[in-house]
């Protein structure tokens, strides 16, 4: 099967709730706001820019959003535009894994063989061209059609404990690189000396065919992916959660994706580093406040979303 070209989609997830901006996204009211519907300039939401993104890699109607049901009053005035059959809605975040999951497996009830490439909402890049270079190079057929899943790294510019970090394989050169080591969240004593190894960020960014990701799941959770392989069957409408769709999410602890499933596999998996392309994902509020300060001077630092603005000066 090697070349054979795919279809690819792509997943833009969308379900998190954004508690560690929690304090930086409520308005005079107390009304709460989850970071992806938020604008970092006035303009464009970071999901609308991830939606974007999406369009350098597929087609419109093979673009897939996951969001979650109470989420709603946000998420449905921005997808305008985006195929109403392809939101597949959550009915609350249980975390990444299952972000994953239940879009792989609403997908692959209409093209199994497909490629897929999952691209987290909340990031910040300055030069979308040469990110999107990378999110085709890892939708290419030689990137789907090897044993690997392909994940996109980044420069790390300082030791943070909150990325997961990618070491390459000893000796691997450049371009396309087995991963040795998958260590997610490291402490930032670990952290740096990964970095002097040569390790590089997990960007959340990862692409595969759709029987790799659906694998790692039987190996890791097999009971998980039986339960929402069975619902998803009878699933009629992905943007109306089921009762049985909801129970399972109450009934089944939170996963995530990266701790659970890809930290489990390295020999699975294979990156390509990014250059630098100003990325930043926008997850706590000092990363936020360095996404603002390349976007304007920072006494007028803030984020909007629809007409209200939250004051970040502390950020």
């Amino acid at each position: 099967m090697s070349g054979k070209r795919r279809n690819i989609w792509v997943v833009v997830l969308a379900g998190g709730d954004g508690q560690r901006l929690s304090a930086l996204t409520h308005d005079a009211q107390g009304t709460y706001t989850p970071k992806q519907y938020c604008s970092l300039t006035g303009g464009q939401s970071l999901l609308q820019l991830s939606l974007q993104r999406a369009l350098a890699v597929a087609a419109r109607d093979h673009i897939v959003p996951v969001v979650t049901d109470t989420h709603r009053r946000w998420w449905e005035s921005q997808l305008l535009g985006f195929h109403r059959n392809r939101v597949v809605v959550q009915p609350r975040n249980r975390g990444t894994g299952f972000g994953v999951l239940l879009p792989l497996l609403v997908i692959a009830k209409c093209d199994p063989e497909a490629g897929v490439i999952f691209i987290p909402s909340d990031h910040y890049v300055e030069h979308e061209d040469l990110l999107a270079e990378f999110l085709r190079h890892a939708t290419a057929p030689a990137a789907l059609d090897s044993d690997k899943l392909t994940l996109l790294g980044m420069t790390p510019n300082a030791p943070d404990s909150g990325f997961g970090y990618l070491s390459p394989a000893p000796d691997s050169g450049v371009g396309m690189r087995p991963v040795h080591q998958f260590i997610e969240k490291p402490d930032e004593a670990t952290a740096a000396k990964l970095i002097r190894a040569g390790s590089v960020w997990n960007s959340g960014i990862f692409a595969g065919r759709i029987s790799q990701i659906v694998s790692l799941f039987e190996r890791h959770v097999p009971g998980l992916i039986l339960d929402v392989s069975a619902v998803v069957n009878d699933l009629s409408d992905s943007r109306i959660p089921t009762a049985e769709l909801t129970f399972l999410f109450n009934r089944h602890p939170a996963l995530d994706f990266s701790r659970d499933l890809l930290q489990k596999c390295p020999r699975d998996l294979q990156f390509l580093t990014v250059p630098p392309c100003g990325w930043i994902d926008v997850e706590t509020p000092a990363r936020l406040a360095q996404a603002l300060r390349t976007l304007r001077p920072a006494s007028s630092r803030h984020a909007t979303t629809g007409k209200q603005s939250f004051n970040l000066a502390t950020a």
